[in-house]
């Protein structure tokens, strides 16, 4: 099942990310670094590749196709890029068969790559076809398949490519990787003067895919208090790192102010955290789920209204896996019978 229309789901994270020239370019410096022996990344034309949908064929709405010119002179050829988020059986087989399309379609040659971004199951996937029959034919095919899930973390933590930073979300890391992720990926994002799309996109990117727990993101914030010492250009790191987090904090220290010069300093602060994070909690959920499931948001918004603090975490780490309205109902559902 896809996100209702409109909403951003997980192929749309990827297109937007990689719809950036620039974050496209370092994308294929760290996974394909082998595309530049034989073509230009300088120019880069994004063609709409969608076709038709038919009853058997949904119409693909994640993928990328971009033209390319070959540094040997020729007019060019095409680079079609696929997430995949799921595994699939077919999926080499599927690959060719897009390929062919797309080529009949633009009468150029086509360069696929797949990009698996599930985490499990981590067995090795086939990027190779191979259909011999004898003297009287063969067919050979061979694509590039980025696994994620696959790849040491390591040497795209120590280089200083955002796209390659930011990729690291979707690979196995620890705690400790993921803060350091997330820090290098924000400061290269200042020092390298990303323009406000690219930041934008890195930003969502990042935080779709490495949600953090309230430690780290405190930790994340005391990090960044440090760099920022060292290099005080960095103080234009974006600091909303965790919205859940960032944004009950900034209520609740309001409140507590308020609350404090009504009722005594150390008691109102206490109760206006508390307030604070709860409101700032709610308001930060339903405005999700409003984007997600936008056509049932009333209903949707109502019950989350009902959370408390520690439902609305748990809600809120669920949501990123919720592929339809109805699941998200029922889990709130569920949640508004076990609290009566």
């Amino acid at each position: 099942m896809s996100p209702g229309p409109g909403v951003p789901g997980h192929d749309d994270l990827i297109k937007k990310l990689l719809q950036q020239p620039r974050l496209l370019r370092e994308f294929c410096r760290a996974f394909l670094p082998g595309l530049e022996k034989f073509a230009s990344l300088e120019e880069i034309e994004y063609l709409d590749k969608e076709h038709p949908g038919t009853k058997h064929r949904p119409r693909r709405s994640g993928d990328l196709l971009i033209r390319l010119r070959g540094r040997d002179g020729e007019v060019g050829f095409l680079v079609h890029i696929e997430s995949q988020s799921r595994p699939e059986g077919a999926m080499i087989e599927r690959v060719v068969e897009y390929a062919m399309r797309d080529c009949i379609r633009y009468g150029m040659k086509v360069l696929p790559v797949v990009l698996l971004t599930y985490a499990k199951p981590a067995v090795p996937v086939r990027n190779e076809l191979h259909w011999d029959f004898g003297e009287l034919a063969s067919v050979r095919f061979r694509c590039p398949v980025v696994q994620f899930s696959g790849m040491d973390p390591e040497p795209f933590l120590r280089s200083r490519n955002v796209a390659a930073l930011a990729m690291t979300s979707l690979m196995k890391l620890t705690p400790e990787e993921q803060v350091r992720a997330i820090l290098e990926t924000l400061a290269e994002s200042v020092r390298q003067q990303l323009s406000a799309d690219d930041t934008e996109a890195v930003m969502e990117f990042i935080q779709h895919y490495a949600p953090l727990e309230e430690s780290q993101a405190l930790q994340i914030e005391a990090t960044m208090d440090r760099m920022i010492s060292n290099e005080p250009e960095l103080a234009a790191m974006p600091k909303l790192v965790n919205p859940f987090i960032q944004i009950g904090r900034i209520h609740g220290r309001q409140e507590g102010r308020q609350e404090g010069r009504q009722e005594g300093r150390q008691e109102g602060r206490q109760e206006g955290r508390q307030e604070g994070r709860q409101e700032g909690l709610v308001q930060i959920v339903s405005r999700l789920v409003g984007r997600k499931f936008p056509g049932e948001a009333g209903e949707l918004v109502r019950l989350v209204a009902g959370l408390d603090e520690e439902r609305l975490l748990a809600f809120g780490e669920a949501l990123l896996g919720m592929e339809t309205a109805e699941e998200c109902r029922r889990w709130l559902e569920r949640e508004r019978v076990m609290k009566s």
